[in-house]
């Protein structure tokens, strides 16, 4: 069926009016400033949208009275965005400040083009305006968070380092200079475990793939790295922890170099260890010369007495009771001898291996202490010890005796002596005063001091071991010695 005239009339006019009627209500209801605006920047035209954003009232305030010119906070901005425009006839995304009516300062950007005339000159501009201050400002507090852990992640004291599915995704120029590198750039995309001592590389690869799956144990530990292009071996502590970095698992890692601390140690290990041998070594010194001297004073005495008693007439009684008393004395004296030249020196040690030594020292203990309740045993030991290992573990074996019936007051002791491969543990465990009130003299009479918890770490220490006490109130005290065999 065809159309009637009415019909094509009335359609035409439609397909007219709808480009003009789309685009002024695009016009009006843009959420953007929209103007038209003369050479001089006056408004010609401008929406409700863009009234409110430069706080005017309404249209009328602008339109043929106010410039865009005078809401620029920089006049140079306009200069430069009129000179954007003539040359390229566009300008997009410009970015500028603007002073509204009420005084509030707005960021936007700007996009903008020039109206020309039939001749092509410049004779207006048409803009669009968005505020972009919420944006804007957002972006400042970003900067400035970002420049804030960046000033602390660079100005920290420690090493940091983020690695990721092995390989290492940050580091700061600490870390770098830990190392040898001039940049942080130098060491990204390495596997962690590159710059680790070959010896101890697989234990921190181990560890830190198990953290970056979420296991955070454990969180500290110490380990060997080297430099680049350097042989020479240094020590470093380690803290780390699980963290998300870029939507994805990662460890977060803090490094100290405590080389100078390593050595520091080892400097004092060796010191006590020479301490330790000085010190045995005086001691078998006098208990040689105690038993050597004194032992030859007391049996000279004895075999005098011995020959003087025979010579006393037999009614003589008193003289003779007074003879055997003094033989019995310079027994006494010979046994004492005996006694202090074993403590000085534990001769057994150099006749029979560690345990019977250790076995003939309880028997003697209990046979001085029998209120005192003490289980001994020994766990894995096949073969003889290095020499010195022996006589560290008598030694605090002898000493922790000493200070549980000098200090603990307890009714039960229970040693333990434990080979396992490469170590040797001794714990000394009482039932005695522990930490409460009574354990602050125990501490003031040098049970954690003098020959006491002090010489037995002496030697721990000497020997590359450690040595840990626990204690609490009413409970006892517990040492343990951790010695490598």
């Amino acid at each position: 069926m065809g159309k009637t005239g009415r019909d094509s009339d009335h359609s035409g006019k439609d397909i007219v009016k709808a480009p003009r009627q789309w685009l002024r209500h695009i016009f009006e209801h843009s959420p953007a400033l929209v103007c038209v605006m003369d050479y001089n920047g006056v408004f010609l035209d401008i929406n409700e949208a863009g009234v409110k954003m430069l706080g005017g009232s309404s249209r009328n305030d602008f339109i043929g009275k106010l410039s865009i010119a005078a809401f620029y906070a920089d006049p140079d901005d306009i200069t430069r965005f009129q000179g954007i425009v003539a040359h390229c006839g566009v300008v997009r995304e410009f970015e500028a400040r603007l002073r509204c009516i009420d005084g509030k300062m707005i960021d936007v950007r700007i996009t903008g083009a020039a109206r020309r005339s039939a001749k092509g000159d410049i004779i207006g501009y048409e803009a669009f305006i968005i505020d972009v201050t919420d944006r804007k400002t957002a972006e400042q507090a970003l900067r400035e968070s970002e420049e804030k852990y960046r000033t602390v992640v660079e100005t920290s004291l420690t090493s940091i380092v983020v690695h990721q599915e092995g390989r290492i995704k940050f580091v700061n120029q600490r870390f770098a200079d830990m190392l040898g590198y001039d940049k942080p750039n130098d060491i990204l995309g390495h596997y962690f475990w590159e710059f680790v001592h070959p010896d101890d590389r697989a234990m921190v690869r181990e560890r830190g793939m198990m953290r970056e799956g979420g296991h955070l144990k454990p969180e500290h530990y110490i380990y060997r790295y080297t430099e680049k292009d350097s042989k020479a071996v240094k020590w470093a502590e380690l803290r780390a922890t699980h963290a998300m970095y870029m939507g994805k698992p990662a460890v977060i890692s803090n490094f100290i170099d405590i080389t100078k601390t390593k050595k520091a140690e080892e400097e004092i290990r060796q010191l006590s260890g020479r301490l330790v041998k000085v010190r045995e070594e005086e001691r078998k010194k006098v208990a040689a010369d105690l038993h050597d001297e004194l032992g030859q004073i007391l049996t000279t005495m004895h075999f005098g007495l011995d020959d003087l008693q025979k010579t006393i007439p037999p009614n003589a009684t008193e003289q003779k009771e007074r003879c055997e008393e003094l033989i019995r004395s310079v027994e006494r004296m010979a046994n004492a001898v005996r006694k202090t030249t074993s403590f000085l020196r534990p001769i057994l040690l150099d006749q029979m291996v560690l345990i019977p030594a250790l076995k003939r020292y309880i028997r003697e203990f209990k046979e001085h202490r029998p209120d005192i309740h003490l289980n001994f045993e020994a766990l894995g030991f096949k073969n003889r010890l290095n020499p010195e290992v022996e006589l560290a573990i008598y030694r605090i074996f002898q000493e922790g005796l000493t200070n549980i019936v000098k200090h603990a007051e307890a009714t039960e002791v229970e040693i333990i002596l434990t080979y396992s491969h490469p170590h040797v543990i001794l714990t000394i465990r009482d039932n005695g005063l522990g930490c409460g009130d009574s354990y602050k003299k125990i501490k003031a009479s040098k049970r954690n001091g003098g020959i006491g918890l002090i010489g037995m770490r002496e030697r721990v220490v000497s020997l590359g071991g450690s040595l840990e006490v626990s204690t609490a109130p009413g409970k006892g005290m517990t040492i343990r010695a951790d010695i490598p065999a």
